[in-house]
């Protein structure tokens, strides 16, 4: 990560003071609270992907600055309302908006983000990346609710993942690489290449924060391992897992998945039945699919830096601890 922070490292600081002055409201605590999240540690992946695409289709002005803001603005606004849904305490190591300011103020900043991206698009005026943002954040309320509507249902099934993590996780991935496209006004075909790239690089990234939680430690991950099944989330190193296991094994599982309450026993001997029909290695490989189609992506662009910026970020994913 190094590599790409010190390449594109004058825009990433310009990028810190466009969240400052961009986020401006008269009422403090709206400010004090989006800078608690925005500030607490995030890697700043979806606005490196608007900068990383925008230069490496020619873009030569400072919009991608801006448009860089609002979409970690969309991403942090998501943050908040999934935090209310899942009743979290702890994100990126830190007490989460809703633990500290109550479910009420969080989901109201959270509105008041994604209502600010719009205003500051609208103020800029180009209507195909206010289409594609918009679409965007349409999918990826679908999404929310799709995931809400299977949420401890254990018999979930790879397609109804994949559509979630799609609209829920990858739109924005894809979103961020589209707004660098559009605006270097770069040809359809190379556009759609860069659009694909962000999607499957986002279905990456949620695949390994899925295994992570399973696999990774507290102290490294930012919250607690073990999340997902506590808030009775069924993702694929579970889904694997539930077409293999006999069926004492399988009404353990669905039993915990109901009561949403899972010991350190409990998440310790599921952990040890996903172990037991190689669900963490299948979700492995499956990242790896995702990723080398990332990277085929990039095949119709020529060598720049940005390029091999954006082939390491796919490195990254399958490296990923936290």
């Amino acid at each position: 990560m190094e590599k790409i922070l010190k390449l594109i490292e004058k825009d990433l600081k310009k990028l810190e003071h466009a969240i400052d002055s961009l986020d401006s409201t008269d009422v403090k605590i709206i400010k004090k609270m989006v800078n608690h999240i925005i500030k607490s540690g995030g890697k700043r992946i979806r606005p490196i992907l608007v900068i990383l695409t925008s230069k490496l289709c020619g873009f030569k002005g400072q919009k991608h600055i801006k448009y860089a803001a609002v979409i970690e603005f969309i991403h942090t606004a998501t943050l908040l309302h999934d935090d209310v849904v899942d009743n979290a305490e702890v994100r990126r190591g830190s007490s989460t908006v809703n633990s500290l300011w109550g479910n009420e103020a969080s989901v109201l900043v959270g509105d008041f983000l994604y209502s600010k991206s719009f205003e500051l698009m609208s103020k800029d005026g180009n209507s195909k990346i206010i289409e594609a943002v918009s679409r965007a954040t349409t999918i990826l309320s679908e999404g929310e609710i799709l995931e809400l509507l299977k949420t401890s249902d254990p018999h979930t099934t790879e397609d109804e993942y994949f559509e979630i993590i799609n609209k829920k996780t990858a739109i924005l991935f894809s979103v961020a690489c589209e707004i660098g496209a559009i605006l270097a006004r770069t040809d359809s075909k190379r556009k759609q290449l860069l659009k694909e790239y962000g999607k499957n690089l986002g279905i990456a990234f949620q695949l390994v924060d899925d295994l992570l939680d399973y696999t990774s430690y507290d102290d490294k991950f930012g919250k607690q391992i073990g999340t997902d099944l506590r808030e009775g989330k069924v993702t694929l190193p579970l889904i694997h897992t539930l077409k293999y296991a006999d069926e004492k094994e399988k009404e353990f599982i669905k039993e915990k998945l109901k009561q949403r309450s899972a010991s350190t026993a409990d998440f310790e001997k599921i952990k040890g039945i996903i172990e037991k029909y190689k669900g963490f290695e299948y979700t492995y490989d499956t990242t790896k699919r995702y990723i080398d189609k990332a990277r085929g992506c990039l095949k119709g662009f020529g060598v720049s830096r940005y390029r091999d910026a954006l082939l390491y970020l796919t490195d990254m994913m399958l490296t990923r601890k936290v």
